[in-house]
């Protein structure tokens, strides 16, 4: 079975599976290659006339696919082997993360009248009861409606893309998706709480401690204290002209996270596994981006960031690249930071102090020394100077930042806000010993 890949309006390419193939291999179209602005579907598939082989083309495309749990859930619903990925592809591709639409040849989709990429096309049905019931019954409603929707969110936790009608309370104003029309919002609800206790608030509270430190972050909201939700506006989603329904159409933007960039499979995303580290980035980004040295700068300041908050978490599948139109790329605002040492055993589950990407030396966080930091400027070749300079600001930043984080939280009656913030703001006093 063949499947037409579309990058915008046009289509890129296929992907085909030749015999003992394990995954689709991807071959651009002729006609795409010959236009002038055409640009590769990831970095680590450049534009050519050859066929990339399964082995080669799977990193980006299986990066496409829920992880772990969110993928069984799907998979179970689907009827489909949660270890096929070729099916997964199939059922899930018609509104992935970015600019890209997988669907069936001869399925129909036209990508100039119903896939969603002109405003006349999209279609978005009302959620009449919000996204109440998501929050509530997240197991229940999450896998229904994405196989309604058959779209693909990568990641390993539950959650699901909808779109949300510009004006209206975030409680409401909530529209699904139909046709492969794009969504504008992320929803991820509180699934992990009964194992981790205000996992929802931590990464709340953590995003907008980033936010305030001058970290670049998605925009995120939390809601109902009693089943809490987090509400995330997507970066690679843009807002466009309203339509006759009364709605504003949405214009999609290309991202890609490190991982598929680097040709690294999705199951390798820890560096220990074989997945970047913060050098390999760092070089990624020096190739690539339209300003390397603020991007740099970014990375690391995420970094220190991610060590300081105990985010052992931080993996390059954490890190992505938005596409700008001439063809070089930009890092894309921070998400998915949380603390995960705060869950040490007294606090719930005890989660693994090994870091997704080394700091210098050592894997684990606790056995990071200042050593480790000189070794981590030179991974990503600044000074060390510059590593000192940025963790002092962090530290300066931090107290305010966590309690403009709790005030918001509380706003929404989220009244034990203050408890895991001074649990993760004693943590970051603990580890700033460390820095240089």
């Amino acid at each position: 079975m063949k499947l037409n890949v579309f990058f915008g309006n046009a289509k890129a390419g296929s992907l085909d599976i030749a015999a003992n193939e394990p995954f689709y291999g991807f071959t651009y179209d002729r006609e795409y290659i010959a236009t002038p602005k055409a640009q590769p579907l990831s970095l680590s598939l450049p534009i050519t006339e050859s066929r990339y082989p399964g082995i080669l083309a799977q990193p980006y495309f299986e990066g496409l696919l829920p992880e772990g749990e969110a993928r069984y859930a799907i998979a179970r619903r689907l009827g489909i082997p949660q270890t096929s990925s070729v099916k997964l592809l199939r059922a899930l591709g018609r509104d992935c993360v970015g600019d890209i639409s997988i669907v069936e040849e001869g399925g129909g989709i036209d990508p100039n009248s119903n896939n969603g990429y002109g405003s006349e096309a999209q279609t978005h049905l009302p959620i009449h009861d919000g996204i109440r019931k998501i929050a509530e019954r997240p197991h229940e409603e999450i896998p229904r409606l994405q196989e309604d929707m058959r779209l693909s969110l990568a990641g390993g936790q539950e959650k699901i893309a909808l779109y949300h009608k510009q004006g209206e309370p975030l409680p409401e104003g909530w529209y699904i998706p139909a046709l492969g029309s794009p969504t504008t919002h992320i929803i991820k609800p509180g699934v992990l709480e009964n194992h981790y206790p205000q996992i929802t608030l931590n990464e709340f509270l953590c995003l907008r401690a980033a936010s305030a430190c001058g970290i670049s972050t998605v925009d995120a909201e939390i809601l109902f204290p009693e089943t809490p939700v987090i509400v995330i506006r997507r970066y690679d989603r843009i807002m466009g002209d309203i339509m006759e329904n009364g709605l504003n159409a949405v214009g999609r933007i290309h991202q890609e996270d490190c991982c598929q960039a680097c040709g690294i499979k999705s199951s390798m995303k820890y560096e220990h596994d074989g997945g970047p580290g913060f050098k390999r980035i760092r070089d990624l980004l020096v190739k690539h981006c339209k300003r390397p040295v603020d991007d740099i700068a970014t990375l690391v300041k995420w970094g220190i960031f991610n060590y300081l908050i105990g985010n052992c978490d931080a993996h390059a599948k954490n890190l992505s690249l938005l596409y700008n139109t001439d063809g070089t790329v930009s890092l894309a605002p921070a998400y998915d930071i949380i603390s995960t040492t705060v869950y040490d055993g007294r606090f719930g589950s005890k989660l693994s102090r090994n870091l997704g990407m080394r700091i210098g030396m050592h894997e684990n966080i606790n056995k990071v020394v200042k050593d480790d930091f000189d070794m981590f400027a030179r991974d990503v070749r600044v000074r060390p100077q510059q590593i000192r300079f940025f963790g002092e600001d962090l530290m300066q930043k931090l107290p305010a930042a966590f309690n403009a984080a709790i005030l918001a939280a509380n706003r929404e009656g989220f009244s034990n806000a203050r408890e895991i913030a001074a649990r993760i703001m004693d943590g970051c006093s603990q580890r700033s010993k460390v820095l240089p």
